[in-house]
């Protein structure tokens, strides 16, 4: 184990000064930080929608403790069609409003930050990333959810990138100064400025829209393709599930929200398989609801910190995330650490996850745990929501097993990286 520790730490810690004094990943730090009491707010509320506001929820529906029926006197359609759920609907599309914005901020930040990086101007970075977003957005769907998925976190993969291409080449066009149209020596000189980017901001947008036909055919042909050419036994094969945690977490290492990405199979397979089971019509192991306590292991570094490490400051970031962890709210830590381009992390990071999900898909076909009936809020608290999908305190259970399976995963890894210096880092990091 010693020689394993030695050729881990040979192997990655000198790499990780590279990694914290990057201009670009600095940046995309930055964003997070700046955007953090946002997403806070944000996540609050969804919380409060999901769990306390909902009258299909756990609090109020007859599934879990039938409150809707204690405080109407009402049940089954009559509940549904009343007053009291009327108002608690209205108020979550309210709040929901807020959350439906975080891509948006979050594209607005990263903009400003990159044409920092790049020296152009700031607005029109700004503007043209928003506008290259805004391309993208499935405007063609008749589905409302679908277009405020998009500016939710759901779209975080799409405003990472989008912005990031979209400020790369604004900032080159930008450069060129044969393109920047000439204006009459009399027009003031910030208007002349401005208009001078005509060029460089139309040829950015012209770009992303060509861009956006492309993808927009490209998604209506991969969806046809998944419809016409797989089954639902083929996404509940142990094999194709382990490889898709695995992309979904390595995207995750990467600091691009996994589950974004792979949406589509959610829906297309996972979503299907949790309705199948929740009615009675199937059986399957891999569900929405599998999914949803993928966090866990993120717990599970966590207090594995708590326990292990030896450095203040990851023990501080690990203490003040713990509560937020509870409720399954990850960005904080994964970004404050970081856990994120964090080369220490990344095997365990990936395997954690790929780990749980063998041993769940053991424990649900050895019959010891039953499957997942209900597809439950992402920010249920661990445990409790094992037991409440399953309907079985083994359920619950499981989640504690993936817990303890996860703690001594990372263990490893944080035990080695007590040979790290960050205050030596942490003071290379900000010179630069």
């Amino acid at each position: 184990m010693e020689k394993i520790y030695s050729f881990w730490e040979v192997l990655m810690i000198p790499n990780i000064m590279n990694f914290y004094n990057n201009k670009y990943l600095s940046a995309i730090r930055h964003t997070f930080y700046v955007s953090m009491p946002f997403w806070l707010t944000v996540s609050f509320f969804d919380i409060l929608g999901n769990l306390f506001l909902n009258p299909s929820g756990i609090l109020f529906s007859k599934d879990g403790l039938n409150l809707g029926f204690w405080l109407t006197g009402l049940s089954g359609e009559e509940y549904l069609q009343s007053r009291f759920v009327l108002y608690l609907e209205s108020y979550r599309k309210i709040i929901y409003a807020g959350y439906s914005m975080t891509a948006i901020i979050f594209t607005i930040t990263l903009a400003g930050k990159l044409s920092e990086l790049w020296k152009s101007d700031r607005y029109l970075t700004i503007f043209c990333a928003i506008t290259s977003f805004i391309l993208f957005s499935p405007v063609f769907s008749i589905e409302q959810k679908e277009i405020r998925d998009y500016f939710s976190e759901l779209g975080f993969f799409s405003a990472f990138f989008i912005t990031t291409v979209s400020a790369r080449i604004f900032s080159w066009l930008y450069a060129i100064k044969k393109i920047r149209l000439k204006t009459p020596e009399s027009f003031p000189k910030e208007m002349t400025h401005y208009l001078s980017a005509v060029f460089p901001v139309l040829l950015t947008v012209l770009i992303f829209s060509l861009w956006a036909f492309v993808a927009m055919n490209l998604k209506m042909n991969a969806l046809h393709f998944l419809t016409n050419n797989t089954t639902p036994e083929f996404f509940q094969n142990i094999f194709f599930v382990l490889f898709y945690q695995f992309f979904v977490w390595a995207l995750w290492w990467l600091g691009i929200p996994g589950y974004s990405i792979t949406s589509a199979i959610q829906e297309f397979a996972y979503l299907p398989a949790q309705l199948g089971n929740k009615i009675g019509e199937s059986a399957a192991i891999f569900t929405t609801g599998f999914f949803e306590a993928g966090v866990i292991h993120v717990l599970g570094l966590i207090i594995a910190i708590r326990v292990f490490s030896q450095h203040e400051e990851w023990r501080a970031v690990s203490k003040f995330s713990l509560p937020l962890m509870a409720f399954n709210i990850q960005e904080i830590f994964v970004f404050g650490l970081p856990v994120v381009l964090n080369p220490i992390f990344l095997i365990p990071y990936i395997f954690a996850p790929m780990a749980n999900t063998l041993v769940g898909w053991i424990a649900i076909s050895w019959g010891i745990v039953p499957i997942f009936q209900i597809d439950l809020p992402w920010t249920m608290p661990v445990f409790i929501s094992g037991i409440a999908a399953t309907h079985s305190i083994m359920g619950g259970m499981l989640q504690l097993v993936w817990l303890v399976m996860d703690i001594f995963i990372y263990a490893p890894f944080v035990i080695t990286a007590n040979s790290l210096k960050f205050e030596d880092e942490k003071k290379g990091g900000e010179k630069s």
